[in-house]
């Protein structure tokens, strides 16, 4: 497992570093901010490319929010589905046990996943997630993430079936002050709610 510190995080792309800039501001000297301090004229500009997920646990990870951008390049609309269904089979158990083990740290994380779009064309795409505590105790934690082209080529095209995510390449924890999961491990099954 890669991990780096928050102050070591240089996203390469621009919506990676407006919502680190944004993240940062919002939680002040805590650990992480409270969902209240999430402030989109912030992030007004990224906004199509945001989703914001709650993490129940490794087999449920529901997308509470999706941008326009992610709708299009998924090919439907995300809001309200669980993050399982749009991961290849093969992939779900090591994606279900990160993505739990980031909200059980708390920590962040990013990766790069490779897109293919309507024209067929496979093209790299930069996500990061950080940390987002909800406001009400006992709810799950929550994860911003954002999205964004590596590539120059123009904005991606639409297509129109659900396009299922494989495995993430160069994915890297981001240590917010609370440490990083060594290694996947089951120890986070079910997490507290």
């Amino acid at each position: 497992m890669h991990a780096m510190q928050f102050s070591e995080l240089t996203p390469d792309t621009t919506n990676g570093q407006a919502l680190a800039t944004a993240w940062a501001r919002w939680r002040g000297d805590r650990l992480l901010p409270c969902r209240s301090d999430v402030r989109l004229d912030d992030i007004s500009e990224i906004l199509p490319w945001i989703t914001l997920i709650e993490i129940f646990s490794e087999t449920e990870i529901i997308i509470r929010l999706a941008g326009t951008m992610i709708r299009e390049i998924m090919g439907i609309e995300l809001t309200g589905h669980n993050l399982m269904e749009l991961t290849e089979p093969d992939h779900r158990l090591a994606r279900g046990i990160r993505t739990a083990q980031t909200a059980h740290q708390p920590c962040g994380a990013i990766w790069i996943w490779n897109v293919t779009f309507r024209n067929k064309k496979t093209r790299p795409m930069e996500n990061m997630g950080l940390p987002v505590r909800p406001e009400v105790d006992g709810r799950p934690m929550q994860i911003l993430n954002v999205c964004g082209m590596l590539d120059t080529a123009g904005p991606p095209q639409a297509i129109n079936y659900l396009q299922q995510l494989a495995s993430a390449e160069k994915h890297s924890f981001i240590d917010i002050g609370a440490g990083v999961p060594t290694a996947i491990s089951r120890d986070c099954r079910t997490l507290p709610s």
